[in-house]
């Protein structure tokens, strides 16, 4: 492995080669450490700026980036939930079953993915017992996956059409992506800004959000991007003001760790527009 990086044109000079062959045998694994250099150019099929210790220092900030993402995420899964289980209580015209039974007609695999779950948890298994025959919005909603909840949203929003959940029936469904990625332990920062990963139609509403933050409307257009506006998007919309402040400070402790070794990633330009992206989403 050491040999073909090296044949790469990778250094081994901020960290030697068997600190190396440590790292990879402990705390790194090679696919996903290698991934990272796609974000150095290369000449001549090698890279002419790349030491091993910037790809452990990239893996080592996407890791806290997974986690920081995954954070947001549940944050709106509660909230979202939190919304539509307030709307549903408060609607005269719900009981809160009936809008369960038409879910599991509008979606059976979802429905039937949330009552296998709840079957198989060993800490829930009570719950179903009790409720596999009639289950209401609130016992689902509590187990309900974030992909289960997006396909909620998309029911509930087109049986109600309630503006409250309009801005999660157009954002959930890009957002759930990045959660995903977080939760899947992938790394994000990898094929950044890449002609692979683009939308094929810009969606106006995340346009929109994306102006807003001061991000140039024709970022949207990466796959990324997309993903993030809406995530941060919908963060403000459905989590308490407490909370945004909250992962406000922890971003900005995020953006300090990434900067820690900006010396490595001078010569980037896709790295420090990364960088960028993320300092307009945090602060905007």
């Amino acid at each position: 492995m050491i040999k073909h990086m090296k044949g790469k044109g990778i250094r081994f000079e901020l960290v030697s080669e068997p600190d190396a062959i440590q790292m990879l045998a402990t705390k790194n694994y090679y696919f996903k450490l290698t991934s990272y250099r796609k974000n150095f150019h290369q000449i001549d099929g090698k890279y002419e700026n790349l030491d091993f210790a910037y790809l452990t220092d990239l893996a080592s900030i996407d890791m806290q980036l997974r986690r920081y993402l995954l954070g947001i995420s549940l944050d709106i899964e509660h909230g979202i939930k939190t919304r539509i289980i307030d709307l549903i209580t408060k609607d005269p015209e719900e009981d809160g079953y009936s809008v369960v039974k038409d879910f599991s007609t509008f979606n059976q695999r979802g429905y039937d993915q949330t009552m296998k779950y709840l079957k198989r948890n060993d800490y829930l298994h009570d719950m179903y017992v009790k409720h596999r025959n009639h289950p209401s919005i609130w016992m689902f909603l509590e187990v309900a996956t974030f992909g289960v909840l997006s396909r909620f949203v998309d029911f509930y929003y087109h049986r109600s059409r309630n503006k409250d959940v309009k801005l999660a029936h157009i954002l959930l469904k890009y957002a759930k992506h990045i959660r995903n990625a977080s939760a899947h332990n992938n790394a994000i920062m990898v094929n950044l800004f890449s002609a692979e990963e683009k939308v094929k139609h810009r969606n106006t509403t995340v346009v929109m959000f994306a102006t807003k933050m001061g991000i140039d409307a024709s970022l949207v257009t990466d796959m990324k991007v997309n993903d993030l506006v809406s995530l941060y998007s919908l963060h403000r919309r459905f989590s308490s003001v407490g909370s945004q402040e909250l992962t406000r400070k922890e971003g900005q402790k995020l953006l300090k760790r990434a900067s820690k070794h900006a010396n490595y990633y001078t010569h980037e330009p896709v790295l420090i527009k990364f960088y960028q992206l993320f300092s307009k989403l945090i602060n905007s």
